[in-house]
């Protein structure tokens, strides 16, 4: 080897290792390496105690929990199941930096950390993330964090998630993963009514259109009013308006108003041993779901306690029905006529 080639490849080798330093001190200075296993909220514990409220914004998961008696309860006052804002408080302070991750806004989307409020979807979130933001009592953000898809491929129990602050672009891959419902109703006890449709004798419906009324009797059902009608009736129509306080579940609560419209379109379920359930829609005349009132009624002291029950559950609160409930609300006379398949 001649004196020139040597020297060139002397060169090239010192090359190597500058590069070889230079990447070395750059990946150890990285904020993935440098700072894993570091609390990602690194003064959470401490300042626990002066968050007032806890903002949850998503597609599905909408809800204001507010510090009540060194408690959390929702905005609109309605209880929260149990342990559920414990198990919340808890994986926030949990959470520890595990990775560095990408910070190009472009690939955002691939790991769910989207602004869930940029999302005008109607039936999908793809690529939107859950928004957690803590605000002190002044209304001053303490903290405000946007988390996206969990990777179960990191070690431990909940395994990882990814997540940025809403303001910067760069992303990390956390250790552990927050723990919540991903769904508002999800967060109360949200089955209101358990009643058997067996239990159910008459089911009267009364709106602008009218007033329907269907007798139940030895699981038959019949339309009693109006007596005549000049079409076949749809048994199936006439069974979901039975069933509808066989499980009757919630999707959203706020607070009621003092004061509603009188002769709101209600739904009157009598049921055995004196019980009369009633749901009223408040908003009848938008379509989709209806906020509707519940109330029950006792007509023999076999149902009393239910109905005090009922009513502890659904007094001063209004309810979002599904769409089903909120449909049969609207009903006219010609929708329990059997449609024709071909149509």
């Amino acid at each position: 080897m001649n004196k020139k080639r040597f020297l060139n490849l002397s060169i090239i080798s010192i090359a190597f290792v500058v590069l070889a330093i230079i990447s070395i001190n750059l990946n150890t200075s990285n904020y993935g390496f440098e700072n894993r296993g570091k609390l990602f909220l690194e003064d959470f514990t401490k300042n626990v105690n002066d968050i007032n409220t806890i903002s949850i914004s998503s597609f599905e998961n909408n809800i204001n929990l507010v510090k009540q008696n060194n408690s959390y309860i929702s905005e609109s006052g309605y209880p929260l199941k149990k342990g559920l804002w414990e198990n919340l408080i808890t994986s926030l302070s949990l959470l520890r930096i595990e990775e560095l991750k990408t910070n190009d806004p472009i690939r955002h989307a691939q790991l769910n950390l989207l602004l869930p409020e940029q999302n005008k979807s109607e039936d999908e979130d793809d690529g939107y993330g859950t928004k957690i933001t803590l605000k002190k009592e002044d209304g001053t953000i303490y903290s405000s964090v946007l988390f996206g898809m969990v990777d179960r491929s990191v070690g431990g129990i909940s395994g990882g998630q990814f997540a940025r602050f809403p303001s910067e672009d760069q992303t990390y891959l956390l250790k552990g993963a927050i723990r919540m419902p991903t769904t508002k109703s999800d967060w109360f006890e949200s089955l209101l009514l358990s009643i058997k449709k067996n239990d159910v004798q008459k089911v009267s419906l009364n709106n602008k259109n009218g007033i329907i009324e269907i007798l139940s009797k030895d699981d038959k059902l019949n339309l009693t009013i109006p007596e005549n009608v000049k079409f076949d009736i749809d048994d199936t129509q006439l069974s979901d308006a039975r069933d509808i306080i066989n499980s009757f579940y919630f999707y959203d609560v706020k607070k009621a108003l003092k004061e509603y419209p009188e002769n709101l379109p209600t739904l009157s379920f009598k049921v055995k041993d004196g019980l009369v359930i009633t749901i009223s829609s408040i908003n009848p005349d938008e379509g989709g779901e209806s906020w509707v009132l519940i109330n029950a009624m006792s007509n023999d002291s076999k149902s009393e306690k239910l109905a005090i029950e009922i009513n502890q559950k659904t007094k001063g609160y209004e309810f979002l029905a599904n769409i089903i409930t909120s449909d049969i609300l609207r009903w006219k006379l010609q929708d329990l006529a059997i449609k024709d398949k071909k149509s």
